[in-house]
């Protein structure tokens, strides 16, 4: 608990995204990552594998975007380093692991960004005002450069989770939470979608809760019924195994990676 109090202190993030609860689920991310390396092992692999796979497409390799840094532990950072003169990462709360651990490469840049837009105007929001609405653009403008290679990686189910978490706290229903919740996903699918360059997209697609026995207890859309683009691949990630959430049952998540815009075939 200590130990996990020290990071959120160090964390960054602007003081909207703390009041949403961003920095404390960074931490939260971290601690249970530390709890379950051997098991995430697998899954950090495969999205590695599936962001080079991605990139090996980029006819220019001037700069790439990656989207959703985390712990960096799932990013190919190595590699994308010696291919691209600058590897920008966007995060809404940089752990001070992640921003020791990035100066191992000089043109590795973490950034801090909110790829919905929502989370300053939110923070403001309370029940009878107008939500702000999910803009597609709000990852247009991140950088002055164009990206050549855009990677959204392990993010876009956990973008509307905290924001309808926070819209429920200040009243609203559940149902209009998970519309609000819907909208921001959409908008970001439509954001990828609107670069001209190549892009990857990994993201969680069920959840999949499991008994002791392995039989399936419940299985749930991780991103609201929201349809994803046809995957190219797919995996399960035992992201909380028996014994993190509940005695009884297990957590897992059916992973599901695509490419858009690939501009040269395999």
């Amino acid at each position: 608990m200590l130990a996990e109090m020290l990071v959120w202190t160090g964390t960054q993030a602007t003081k909207p995204a703390r009041q949403l609860g961003y920095a404390r689920a960074a931490v939260s991310l971290w601690s249970r990552r530390r709890r379950w390396t051997r098991d995430w092992a697998e899954h950090e692999s495969n999205t590695r594998d599936f962001a080079l796979k991605t990139v090996a497409a980029c006819r220019r390799r001037d700069t790439v975007w990656l989207l959703g840094g985390g712990t960096l532990s799932d990013l190919p950072l190595t590699e994308l380093s010696a291919l691209f003169k600058r590897v920008v990462v966007y995060d809404i709360a940089w752990l001070p692991q992640a921003r020791v651990a990035a100066r191992r490469w000089p043109n590795v840049e973490l950034k801090l960004a909110d790829v919905t837009g929502v989370v300053r105007p939110l923070s403001e929001w309370r029940l009878g005002m107008p939500l702000p609405i999910p803009q597609a653009d709000a990852m247009a403008d991140l950088d002055p450069v164009p990206p050549d290679c855009v990677l959204s990686l392990n993010l876009l189910s956990q973008l509307p989770l905290l924001p309808m978490e926070y819209v429920q706290r200040q009243g609203m229903t559940l149902q209009s939470a998970e519309t609000f919740g819907r909208a921001i996903l959409q908008a970001h699918l439509r954001g990828l979608e609107a670069f001209t360059c190549p892009v990857g997209l990994i993201a969680d697609a069920r959840r999949i809760w499991r008994s002791r026995a392995g039989e399936v207890v419940l299985s749930e859309s991780a991103v609201l019924g929201v349809k994803l683009p046809a995957p190219e691949k797919s995996w399960h990630w035992p992201v909380a195994p028996r014994g993190e959430i509940d005695n009884e049952t297990g957590l897992e998540i059916l992973v599901e990676a695509s490419r858009l815009n690939t501009e040269s075939p395999d």
